[in-house]
């Protein structure tokens, strides 16, 4: 780990992405502190550890020695005091402000005088998360995306007092764990985000139209644009975090995303969160229904009018965003197929529109 000066990564937080993170990590020579928010949880995530890391050697994928050394290199406990050398600290607690800032103040007394301090959020600017002025040149939002192992993509959110160094070591971590950096200053952070905030949007104004079911509508935008549809997406990442992402993003125009906002905080307060409580919107009961849709019955004009509709929101954002400077053409077209699993990007399909 030389080339990067990180060799031990510390990741808070055992929810999805923490987990996702620390299971990416231990594919490279790293050590890693894993602190847990809840002891209860550790025991469970030390034995699924070992568990895997045995797994590995047994099928021959790791020698005697790796395997020592391995299980040597990590600890996974509820302690911050495990983080006392690491290099970066990586942060991966739930989408609540206040306690990101609580616990960042709380690891600050262990942590050395060169550790770079990250966060994974999707929606909070690294300034608002800044917990004393001795980290202001160490601070960095490194947003990954899920699933980590799948998406060759990272995004790097520097504030106006990011060093070039904690830059530098952090474009060096990406390097050896081969993740192409989006490097992005606060202005214009998470713009992958806001790229597919604008279709989702499209998506709830049609339904809220009542022209289609959230079905029907899935169905043209996996047979067009994204393979997860809009609706199935949030069941997979969450309409709780979804709607703290999006409110986040939208608090100086709530008015545009208001049907979105709406909708997502009824299912919330019915404890409708997706995939993890088994209904959102889709059931997840019966799982002979998980992938099933109810799909468009004829390609009438209603079909068509919805699909150019889709296709105008995620073309005029992706323009927006190369006129603001956010990136340049050819970075948000690879991150926009890499996100979201596709072949085409919205230039891609705008091309394919002045074809037609």
């Amino acid at each position: 780990m030389a080339s990067s000066g990180i060799n031990k990564i510390g990741i808070i937080g055992a929810g999805r992405m923490g987990t996702d993170i620390f299971n990416f990590l231990i594919g490279f020579d790293y050590e890693i502190a894993w602190i847990c928010l809840d002891e209860t949880e550790t025991v469970a995530l030390q034995q699924s550890f070992e568990k895997k890391i045995k797994r590995l050697h047994k099928c021959g994928l790791i020698d005697d020695q790796q395997l020592i050394t391995k299980l040597n290199s990590v600890v996974i406990n509820h302690q911050v005091k495990s983080l006392d050398s690491c290099e970066l600290v990586i942060e991966c607690i739930w989408e609540d402000i206040a306690k990101k800032q609580q616990m960042y103040r709380g690891i600050i007394p262990v942590l050395t005088n060169d550790c770079i301090l990250a966060s994974n959020s999707s929606s909070f600017l690294p300034s608002q998360l800044i917990p004393a002025p001795a980290f202001n040149a160490r601070f960095i939002g490194l947003h990954f995306f899920y699933p980590v192992k799948l998406k060759n993509i990272v995004e790097l959110i520097k504030t106006g007092q990011t060093s070039a160094e904690t830059i530098e070591k952090i474009n060096g971590f990406c390097k050896t764990t081969n993740k192409k950096q989006l490097l992005q200053d606060e202005k214009h952070a998470f713009w992958l985000n806001r790229l597919f905030l604008e279709v989702q949007n499209e998506a709830f104004q049609i339904f809220d139209e009542g022209v289609m079911s959230y079905e029907q509508i899935d169905t043209i935008v996996a047979e067009y644009l994204f393979p997860e549809g809009i609706f199935k997406f949030f069941d997979q990442v969450g309409n709780d975090v979804m709607l703290q992402s999006i409110k986040n993003y939208t608090s100086g125009n709530r008015k545009t995303y208001q049907v979105m906002l709406d909708k997502l905080e009824e299912l919330c307060s019915k404890n409708m969160l997706g995939l993890k409580t088994k209904a959102g919107f889709y059931s997840y009961h019966d799982e002979s229904a998980v992938n099933a849709t109810k799909s468009v019955h004829v390609k009438d004009e209603y079909y068509f009018m919805v699909l150019e509709r889709l296709k105008r929101a995620y073309i005029g954002k992706a323009q927006q965003l190369i006129n603001d400077g956010a990136c340049d053409r050819e970075t948000l077209e690879y991150a926009a197929k890499e996100y979201m699993n596709t072949d085409k990007g919205p230039f891609a399909i705008a091309r394919a529109l002045l074809n037609t």
